[in-house]
């Protein structure tokens, strides 16, 4: 009888745990991208980012993590992948200023196979997207390489959806990426261009 008891109560545990686990992801799809990035994650877990001056998809400012299991879009959870690397970054307008005005001017996502869900979820939340780049049809070996890109223009946010097709151990691999950055954020490497134009002239076929 007390094997059973202790056994319940360890089955307890372990929903309780996963079930404050699920509750404590923040869910990407609830951001209005005016956040403070200080704000928005706590000082004990930004050890957990590593950051980049200039981030070479947007000419921002980023900060990025791989505890993707803390994140979600909508239902669907990310989780760290066996194989590969998942990611979660958000870039910021300037440098992070102690007391300053950190506010966050977008973020990106990628996980791990085409995940056709979300690409649907894009869809119903935003309506058809313009395609900016088409599928690979040409394989190497077996293997198909390259983007096919998507963009939806909204009136102050830009929203790109990738498939990136590539190799991995010489299979084939294809990994999702979503890019939600403001249409007033500035490329600072380039100020006459913005943030979303360098992402949209990187994604589309030249």
């Amino acid at each position: 009888m007390k094997i059973k008891i202790e056994y319940f109560t360890y089955f307890i545990m372990i929903i309780l745990f996963s079930s404050c686990q699920s509750q404590s992801r923040i869910d990407l799809s609830e951001l209005t991208l005016s956040e403070d990035f200080l704000t928005l994650v706590p000082k004990a877990e930004r050890a957990l980012f590593y950051s980049d001056k200039i981030d070479p998809a947007t000419g921002t400012p980023s900060f990025t993590t791989n505890e993707v299991q803390k994140y979600s879009y909508k239902n669907i959870k990310f989780e760290r992948p066996e194989i590969g690397t998942s990611r979660v970054v958000f870039y910021t307008y300037k440098a992070l200023e102690k007391g300053g005005d950190n506010q966050i001017s977008g973020l990106h996502f990628n996980i791990e196979g085409k995940n056709e869900e979300l690409f649907t979820l894009l869809k119903k939340q935003y309506g058809d997207p313009e395609e900016l780049h088409p599928v690979p049809t040409i394989p190497k070996e077996s293997v198909l390489y390259g983007h096919n890109s998507f963009v939806w223009k909204e009136d102050k946010t830009s929203i790109i959806l990738d498939f990136y097709y590539s190799s991995l151990n010489d299979q084939q691999r294809i990994e999702t990426a979503v890019y939600i950055i403001k249409n007033d954020a500035k490329d600072l490497t380039f100020p006459e261009r913005t943030s979303a134009e360098r992402l949209v002239n990187t994604h589309t076929k030249k």
